[in-house]
């Protein structure tokens, strides 16, 4: 019986020894593997936050920058001042891109956006702020709402494309308060020179008529285009995000020029403005040009 059992084959210690091996291995690949997929997983899931972050900063910038615009236009108190104060890691404009978002609110389409970089005191990241006045005063630099919509912004740069010049600038200011009535001045002041002088080149000239025309910011326009940086500071290292937008509103609002055409004085005219008209302000003449058209 007991040699019976003696000859029955079974693992030696050995073999349990290399089996538990073996199985070890194999466990420490799968780890790995599994650790490294895990790692590479969560690398690109940070990896594309990062991407999301600075797509819709940049996308939220683009579009109110290119509805940006400034206006002549002031009231007699002179309560609003419209301003593109563009600097080169910061910019304050006006723009008509705003958006209420609570029913009823006392707001327009109009208001003072402003996008920086701010230390945030609570975690003390560099921070985009985006800072929004919705009610347009004679101080678009203070006051508003401030957000954040990117974190680990290390640096924000702005350029601005001189059409003139054929080239991106640094800075561009431009700052509206007193315009038409600055306007008015020269106007009445070159009428006078031109008037005791009998000088109308010299009246133009004080008038600044005579000046080659430019398209900068000392004659009150925006830039063409606007081209907008962002790096964002990551654990692998930096990644950086551009893009430009055009500015659709170059030059200032003017109302004060708009006149009615003669061609829209026609009543026959379906464009033109036709206050207490009668069926009989439409007769035709007949052909040959008979001064009736009533046709009766």
């Amino acid at each position: 019986m007991s040699q019976r059992k003696a000859s029955q084959p079974g693992f030696s210690l050995v073999e349990i020894l290399v089996a538990v091996l073996l199985l070890a291995m194999l466990g420490i690949i799968v780890a790995v593997s599994t650790s490294s997929l895990i790692g590479a997983i969560s690398d690109t899931k940070q990896l594309q936050e990062y991407y999301h972050t600075a797509r819709v900063a940049l996308s939220r910038i683009e579009r109110e920058v290119a509805m940006a615009y400034l206006s002549k236009h002031q009231s007699e108190r002179r309560t609003t001042k419209t301003v593109f104060l563009g600097k080169s890691n910061s910019l304050t404009f006006t723009t008509t891109g705003h958006r209420r978002m609570v029913s009823g609110a006392r707001e327009s389409d109009e208001s003072v956006v402003e996008f920086k970089v701010e230390r945030d005191s609570k975690t003390g990241d560099n921070v985009l702020i985006r800072r929004e006045k919705t009610i347009i005063d004679d101080q678009p630099y203070k006051g508003g709402r401030k957000q954040i919509l990117a974190r680990g912004v290390k640096k924000l740069t702005f350029a601005y494309w001189d059409m003139d010049k054929e080239s991106w600038q640094a800075d561009w200011k431009v700052e509206i308060d007193n315009v038409k009535e600055e306007e008015m001045k020269k106007a009445q002041t070159a009428a006078g020179v031109t008037a005791a002088t009998g000088n109308l080149a010299l009246g133009k000239a004080l008038a600044g008529q005579q000046q080659e025309a430019t398209h900068g910011p000392q004659d009150y326009w925006l830039p063409a285009r606007v081209r907008i940086t962002l790096l964002l500071e990551t654990e692998d290292g930096e990644l950086a995000f551009e893009t430009q937008t055009r500015v659709r509103l170059m030059q200032p609002l003017d109302l004060g020029g708009i006149h009615l055409p003669k061609a829209f004085e026609n009543t026959l005219n379906p464009y033109a403005a036709m206050p207490a008209q009668t069926p009989a302000n439409f007769a035709l003449p007949p052909a040959g040009g008979g001064g009736g058209g009533g046709g009766r």
